[in-house]
């Protein structure tokens, strides 16, 4: 089974800031690290290699810095890292990306069986790229996915929807999305990483070498851009009071007719 696994290198969130003229976040100089869901899409392809065979591809759009997470990706047991970096690629949202990574994955030799992603990440959260490189690659999808197992030339998957456990029989090629349920994520021997940084190498491609257009990548390609950012409103300060529960239930009361929410004529009722 051949599978591609898209991770995205994230800031470490309370380490973000904000371009605010492009109204982007800044990546360089930021610490980062591989987005939690992706690392945990990766250890789920790296699973199903160990008990079906094939080969993993990491793969990752982002500035050369990027190249660190593929390095981690590699050390993990990936068999290969693509890097897609290029100038005209930054400040794309989530449709610019998607168009970027599956012109990429329908280039990769041989085209994958199964397309792997975290369910979304934790620096914009839309849960938007899996579902859009299936869109863009014409394949099915299924988001949110707890388990995977392999059935002849198909994939049976389950997640919760609504409530619900589904188990949903799909054809291959195919994009999941994982959530963290799928497994764990084991630690990296010291050994391997070393290797991964010293010993073996990135595939690089740019926007040329992919066939691309200025007007399909970046802020060009984009069709949605952050108007305007402010923090969220204040949260109310909370009171934790101890007392017996009489003393509470008439300290609600209290508090509720002071707030107009109760008046004594429906008190006394």
């Amino acid at each position: 089974m051949n599978m591609v696994v898209a991770i995205k290198q994230v800031p470490d969130v309370p380490n973000i800031r904000i371009d605010r003229e492009r109204m982007t976040v800044i990546r360089e100089g930021v610490e980062s690290i591989i987005n939690p869901l992706d690392y945990v899409a990766l250890e789920a392809a790296l699973d199903l290699r160990n008990r079906h065979g094939g080969k993993v591809v990491a793969l990752t759009m982002g500035p050369l810095q990027s190249e660190e997470a593929l390095r981690e990706a590699l050390a993990a047991g990936a068999d290969e890292g693509i890097l897609l970096t290029d100038p005209a690629f930054a400040g794309a949202d989530t449709l610019a990306t998607s168009h970027v990574l599956a012109r990429a994955i329908s280039r990769t030799t041989p085209f994958p069986d199964l397309i792997l992603c975290g369910m979304q990440t934790i620096d914009s959260d839309t849960g938007h790229v899996g579902p859009q490189i299936a869109e863009e690659l014409d394949v099915p999808q299924v988001c949110g996915v707890s388990e995977i197992h392999v059935d002849e030339e198909c994939l049976v998957v389950k997640r919760v929807s609504d409530g619900s456990l589904d188990s949903v029989r799909v054809t291959m090629p195919v994009v999941l999305t994982v959530t963290q349920h799928i497994c764990e994520v084991r630690n990296l021997p010291l050994g391997a990483l070393e290797a991964a940084f010293s010993e073996k190498s990135i595939v690089q491609w740019s926007m040329d070498q992919l066939g691309l257009e200025e007007s399909e990548v970046g802020l060009s390609g984009s069709a949605t851009q952050v108007w305007r950012l402010r923090p969220p409103p204040p949260r109310r300060e909370g009171r934790v009071f101890d007392a017996s529960p009489q003393e509470l239930v008439d300290h609600l009361i209290r508090k509720l007719e002071g707030l107009s929410v109760l008046d004594e004529e429906e008190e006394d009722q």
